[in-house]
């Protein structure tokens, strides 16, 4: 176990980089701590690893927990085979049971094993993927292949507080994989305090014939407690399905339905299935990873419903909350089975009015998670959420890449709090973009024509590589070979806005045909994609009656090949491109505005005299009216080279500023304070 403490600031409306992780920045307002538990952790046959994480004790408060489960394979190789893989709290309950560990047969004498018994709260749930190919270095893998996954455990801040058992169970029958566990501490206030979280269905088990047993058994009625000083509530449900040796191939391969009960009372239901699996991220694999699934698409996590139960439960009172399973017939060999983890969580007031918190971005960006959309040159795409209790209406948000000038985007439409939605940014300016440091910067600015109240989870950055391209011709082929359902294949190749440059309808091909579409472009950014309706791609080892297509780009002018896709691809290819040189590329959005040497809004009120300097200079603010001010000064690190409390400011202020010991290179000034911040940028030579 280790512990790493990362000193970091935010910035309003900023696009610094405080601290770079592999894939993503977040922003923090103070110490952002860091525990590892689990490093590589070999998990192989059927049984949890558990190990012991030291993480803070609950005196300092903290905005969001974030866990990283690095999952690689094994030392031993990966397995060939899709199996569940659950990250567990083992939390005390204070109750004890014991075993006979031997017995003397001469004396009589027993010798007992007392233990504690553990509650498990599953925080994670990832089926690992069919990985013959990562065993065999296949298809581009090898055994040092290694997927992130990062879920977001605030809701488990009450039980991740000092000395903790950290279990990772496999449920395979076989050599597997390797957990590694980070989980960083990001200080600040959250959206509503957690008051507790608890367990209200753990466990697993099988369904007979018309899942009786498994309601009585499994889902029966529970009595929970509701805490007397808490004013919202939440259910996580997480159930997956498996088996499906049966008349009815469930319950891995059927969808089912359940529901939830308050008091009698049904308040929500939710289906028991994935449709996404043939858009796995990662693909190809070697087993049947395309079919979709009970909640287990081979290779990603398992989705946590949520729903809200503010309206149905009192504090303080005891509540009834009762599960009902889909009832349905099977027959044959092997009987169908669910895991499932529900959990009740239970908060205080929401903390803030207006709050809009940039959560992802999911293009351009690097993310493991986000592969199959990358790399991108067209539109970025991020996720913004409404953490206060008014409802977000529209929002300002700045952004654009490291050393271009920046874009800035209203987004408008109705998010009700912690309601979440993707926002498509227009294109953005790539003019002096760093081709060796390549940074991706998004920041909300306003709210609802407002300030944020809540400037800590404003902004978010990603590293990312560019797409293909530069060389690419003006004049390419988009060639498309049919299999024997040329009817599920077709495209669509847009410009970096979306507009139509080329289409090929699905449904509309002959089988076993070649298309080869000429086309030519000027320079820009394109997206190129390439369905296939039946989710198999256009050659499968599964499917061999549908036999064998193919894709390219191809040079128009000459037969050379500048792309060829890999015909495994399930059920989408999504490939952007270039034409012509990328910091050349027009772009739709309102850029310009703001530069990277003026990124905050307020900065005429803050001077950097001389900028550039040798390290002296002095910080002036003027015409303001600041409360409990802080300054903070931090290299492109995020690392903290100066500090101070300056109190209350009105009118003017001036500050001497010595960093002669410093290197030389961009530093970043921070000054907050109660009604928002300010952020300059300093050169030192």
């Amino acid at each position: 176990m280790k512990i790493q403490t990362t000193l970091t600031c935010s910035l309003l409306a900023a696009f610094i980089l405080i601290t770079i992780t592999n894939h993503i920045a977040y922003a923090a307002p103070g110490d952002t701590t860091t525990v590892f538990v689990h490093d590589k952790t070999n998990m192989v046959w059927y049984g949890g690893y558990s190990e012991t994480g030291g993480f803070p004790d609950g005196s300092t408060q903290y905005s969001k927990i974030l866990m990283t489960y690095t999952m690689g394979c094994a030392s031993g190789g990966c397995s060939d085979w899709d199996y569940t893989t659950r990250i567990e709290a083992m939390i005390p309950t204070g109750t004890f049971d014991s075993t006979v560990t031997n017995v003397d047969t001469i004396t009589l004498d027993t010798t007992w094993n007392v233990f504690e018994i553990m509650n498990p709260f599953e925080m994670a749930r990832v089926i690992t993927p069919y990985a013959g190919y990562m065993r065999n270095s296949q298809n581009g893998y090898n055994p040092g292949w290694q997927h992130d996954y990062v879920f977001d455990l605030t809701d488990f801040t009450t039980i991740l507080r000092d000395s903790v058992s950290i279990r990772a169970f496999y449920e395979g029958w076989s050599t597997g994989f390797s957990a590694s566990l980070r989980f960083d501490f990001i200080e600040g206030t959250p959206p509503r305090d957690i008051i507790n979280i608890q367990n209200v269905y753990k466990g697993g088990g099988s369904y007979g014939a018309g899942g009786f047993n498994f309601e009585q058994d499994h889902f029966y009625p529970k009595n929970i407690d509701i805490p007397a000083n808490s004013t919202q509530h939440k259910l996580r449900v997480t159930i997956s399905g498996h088996g499906f040796d049966n008349n009815v191939n469930c319950a891995e391969f059927c969808i089912r339905e359940y529901y939830v009960n308050i008091d009698n009372n049904q308040i929500g239901e939710g289906a028991i299935w994935r449709d996404d699996c043939g858009f796995n991220p990662i693909y190809p694999q070697g087993g049947t990873w395309v079919y979709d699934r009970a909640n287990w698409c081979p290779g990603t996590r398992a989705y946590t419903h949520e729903y809200d139960l503010t309206p149905h439960l009192t504090a303080g009172n005891t509540a009834e909350i009762d599960l009902d399973m889909e009832s349905y017939f099977w027959g044959g060999t092997q009987s169908p089975s669910y895991g499932y983890s529900v959990q009740l969580v239970s908060y205080g007031a929401n903390n803030f009015t207006r709050d809009a918190a940039i959560t992802d971005i999911i293009n351009p960006s690097n993310a493991d998670i986000h592969k199959r959309l990358n790399p991108a040159c067209g539109q970025a795409t991020i996720k913004i959420r409404n953490e206060g209790s008014e409802a977000i209406t529209s929002t300002d948000i700045l952004y654009g890449v490291e050393g271009s000038t920046l874009c800035i985007h209203t987004w408008t439409g109705n998010l009700n709090f912690m309601e979440e939605t993707e926002v498509k940014l227009p294109s953005m300016s790539w003019a002096g973009y760093d081709t060796e440091n390549r940074i991706f910067s998004a920041a909300v600015t306003s709210v609802n024509g407002m300030t944020d109240e809540n400037s800590l989870n404003n902004s978010m950055s990603t590293d990312f590589d560019i797409p293909d391209g530069g060389n690419f011709p003006s004049s390419i082929k988009v060639r498309i070979q049919t299999n024997n359902r040329g009817i599920e294949t077709g495209y669509i190749l847009t410009d970096v806005d979306g507009n139509m440059i080329s289409e090929r309808e699905t449904g509309t091909l002959a089988n076993n045909e070649m298309y080869d579409d000429e086309l030519t472009l000027d320079p820009g950014c394109y997206v190129l994609r390439i369905f296939d309706t039946g989710e198999d791609g256009l050659q499968w080892w599964a499917n061999t009656a549908q036999g064998s297509g193919a894709a390219f780009l191809i040079r128009g002018d000459v037969p050379i090949v500048l792309e060829s896709f890999k015909p495994d691809f399930g059920s989408e290819i999504h490939y952007e491109f270039t034409v012509g040189d990328l910091s050349e590329i027009p772009h739709s959005g309102t850029c310009g505005i703001v530069s990277n040497d003026n990124i905050s809004l307020e900065n005429s009120q803050l001077q950097i005299l001389p900028n550039p300097n040798t390290g002296e200079f002095i910080l002036q603010l003027t015409d303001v009216q600041l409360h409990h001010a802080q300054l903070s000064i931090l290299n492109t690190l995020g690392q903290t080279v100066h500090q101070k409390d300056l109190g209350n400011i009105n009118g003017m202020y001036n500050e001497n500023i010595d960093l002669k010991t410093v290197p030389k290179g961009i530093y970043f000034v921070n000054i907050q304070h109660d009604e928002g911040q300010f952020s300059q940028k300093v050169i030192v030579k």
